[in-house]
């Protein structure tokens, strides 16, 4: 990606290649991050792992993230979740020198992000017409709740009532008419993310190849809808919302064992029945002419879940880990967080990394989820300091000291 950075011949600042020379897929796009709170933030990350240079732009104080679960060791949780490996600069809106300061580096960019409520982004003029006269083929990606169309569209939402208004709480709950039951906080956000992230990247693929820029939307009802694509199919077709049922099938479920751990099947074809009923080596089972096809098995569910929790009752679960893995059924181990994170497969994969931070120390944290063999992402660092780096990246824009110290005596630039 040539950038007009590049073109006049700045250094950029940003990730260097790794120690053979290999430069991560995104190397050379530069993103101006208006995000704050999880949803946008996190698909700036997903940015970042993948070698953007992410430059973050937060208000006097901060953005809310920071203080989000914030330790007395500076650590929060929620906000390196979401802020790793960008570079932080404070930017007063609400003052003309500011917004000055943001179309100077506009030019400069490749995507500007920002999950404003629909209309913020115009009111300071920084919307997608307004930076297209300052970059005509710029990428703007706009996050929201509820998508910037409709009678929603320029209300206030978060995580939890989208996930209210998508039919997911029912879903996971008892069904229309029952109990609803929530995601794990953060879920729509995170997936919104996800699905803007891939907007994004689609874009920046659009713009070398056509030489356009474009508006993308994102909402967190739009990644509701496609997380649930195949419930919300069956519901458009039957009118029949089921909602959560612990086991749908006898053999695609957890049970728990002897010493009281859980053991998770996901046994879904004959074959892999046969193996398993071999497996566990029990006679009455094998013999019962009930379980026998997968209509069987079907028709009398739940008394094959209570043969199967006598079964695996009978011994702790470590001791059905290897006969279930030698006969090759598909299964698992039930792990909380603290197991998962002593699981070698995620250390194998890099799911799981450390890093040394200057200003956290070393750290375990969760890695990146995708592996390209020519241009491998990997994590930039940890979450930026307040104002870190609003010197380096104004100079990036043509701003001479003399106009920095300008911008910080008119409190355009304060980190307090």
């Amino acid at each position: 990606m040539t950038t007009i950075e590049q073109q006049q011949g700045w250094l950029d600042p940003g990730v260097e290649p790794a120690a053979d020379g290999r430069w991560p897929a995104m190397h050379g796009v530069r993103v101006l991050d208006f995000t704050r709170a999880q949803q946008g933030p996190f698909a700036t990350l997903l940015l970042a792992d993948m070698g953007a240079e992410v430059i973050k732009v937060e208000p006097p104080g901060g953005e809310s993230g920071r203080a989000n679960g914030l330790g007395p060791d500076g650590f929060s949780s929620y906000f390196e979740g979401h802020n790793r490996g960008k570079k932080s600069i404070t930017l007063d809106l609400k003052q003309p020198g500011a917004v000055h300061a943001v179309r100077r580096l506009v030019p400069t960019c490749d995507v500007v992000v920002e999950n404003f409520r629909p209309g913020v982004m115009e009111r300071l003029g920084l919307g997608y017409e307004d930076l297209k006269a300052l970059r005509p083929d710029i990428i703007m990606a706009s996050a929201s709740a509820w998508g910037r169309s409709g009678p929603w569209a320029h209300r206030g939402g978060y995580d939890h009532v989208a996930q209210a208004l998508s039919g997911v709480m029912y879903e996971q709950g008892e069904g229309p008419g029952g109990e609803p039951h929530a995601l794990i906080g953060g879920f729509a956000d995170q997936i919104g993310a996800m699905l803007l992230a891939f907007g994004i990247a689609t874009a920046l693929m659009v713009r070398e190849r056509d030489g356009i820029g474009q508006h993308i939307d994102g909402s967190l009802i739009g990644g509701m809808v496609a997380m649930q694509s195949k419930q919300i199919y069956e519901y458009l077709r039957s009118g029949k919302q089921s909602g959560f049922q612990r086991r749908r099938a006898a053999t695609y479920t957890n049970y728990e064992c002897a010493d009281g751990r859980h053991i998770a099947i996901a046994t879904n074809a004959q074959d892999m029945w046969e193996r398993m009923a071999e497996a566990l080596g029990d006679e009455a089972l094998q013999a019962d002419e009930r379980f026998k096809d997968p209509w069987g098995r079907a028709k009398y569910k739940d008394e094959l879940v209570v043969e199967l929790d006598r079964v695996f009752g009978t011994r702790p679960m470590e001791e059905w880990l290897g006969p279930l893995a030698d006969a090759d059924v598909p299964h698992a181990p039930v792990l909380d967080y603290a197991g998962m994170s002593e699981h070698p497969q995620y250390w194998a994969n890099g799911y799981l990394q450390e890093i040394d931070s200057p200003h956290l120390g070393h750290m375990r944290v969760p890695g990146v989820p995708i592996h390209m063999s020519a241009t491998p992402p990997r994590i930039q660092g940890s979450g930026p300091p307040l104002g870190m780096h609003t010197e380096e990246v104004l100079l990036t824009a043509g701003f001479t000291w003399d106009e920095l110290a300008a911008l910080h005596d008119s409190g355009a630039t304060r980190t307090a």
